[in-house]
């Protein structure tokens, strides 16, 4: 499968947990090319009221620098910048100071899930940024522990409308089983929108990661689904349209992977 677009990855050298080197950066771009990747959005972590906040200036920079590096290298991968943003009552002040950065100067905003339990009030906060004019995408809420002691929680971020992102090696179980648990749940009430890597190296979380991911995600859903999830859904968070959900086919909790790649091929 190849005009893969990731829209959740940290390929930006020196901002986050990411690549503290350009060679880093350069190594995932190959990666992601090699995988069948035509583009990816850099979501540098943000956490408001920290020292975790990165200059939008300096994003852009870093976006720059890195694109002209693979100019220079001859690698086939265009690059589009925003932010992973933790949720937090600060975003909605923050949006209005324009200090935080949507995907692709879109209408898109990318919000961090916590991993242990939702702040009191976040209905409010999803509320104030769509509010706003914004869309939210929310980044893999699969991750977050409450989940598993709230099941109906799945169903509370529907209501909320945001439009939902979950990371490939979640639906693997390589985050463990009630991440891969949550995953499909949110699959099985047709809230699931995009597949990403969250790739943050070359090495361990990385873009070949559709690789390690295949068999898994392969016996749960379609390759026309594959391509919504991966391509067709991520285009229109570019475009900063609304996009389509997924509804699992298959409520069996699939194998770990083998590294088989037939839906890849």
């Amino acid at each position: 499968m190849s005009g893969l677009i990731d829209v959740h990855c940290h390929i930006l050298p020196g901002i986050d947990d990411g690549p503290k080197e350009l060679e880093e950066s350069l190594a995932m771009a190959r990666s992601y090319a090699a995988m069948g990747f035509r583009a990816v959005v850099a979501t540098p972590h943000c956490i408001p009221g920290t020292h975790s906040m990165p200059d939008i200036g300096l994003i852009r920079a870093r976006a720059d620098m890195v694109r002209e590096a693979l100019k220079g290298e001859g690698i086939a991968l265009t690059i589009f910048v925003g932010m992973e943003i933790a949720l937090d009552p600060l975003v909605l002040p923050l949006l209005q100071q324009r200090r935080l950065l949507p995907i692709a100067d879109g209408p898109y905003l990318m919000i961090e899930s916590p991993f242990q339990r939702f702040p009191l009030g976040w209905e409010g906060i999803v509320a104030g940024i769509r509010k706003l004019g914004y869309k939210v995408l929310l980044a893999h809420p699969e991750r977050c522990a409450s989940l598993a002691q709230k099941p109906s929680l799945v169903d509370d971020i529907k209501d909320t409308g945001v439009f939902v992102q979950v990371n490939l090696d979640s639906v693997a179980g390589l985050n463990g089983r009630r991440a891969q648990q949550a995953a499909l749940r949110f699959a099985e009430k047709g809230c699931l929108h995009c597949l990403a890597t969250d790739s943050h190296d070359s090495r361990h979380r990385c873009p070949d990661m559709v690789i390690r991911t295949a068999e898994a995600v392969g016996a749960l859903v379609s390759r026309e689904e594959l391509q919504l999830l991966l391509k067709v859904n991520p285009e229109r968070v570019l475009r900063g349209q609304d996009m389509d959900a997924v509804l699992l086919r298959q409520t069996a909790i699939p194998a770990r992977p083998r590294r088989r790649w037939f839906w890849f091929s």
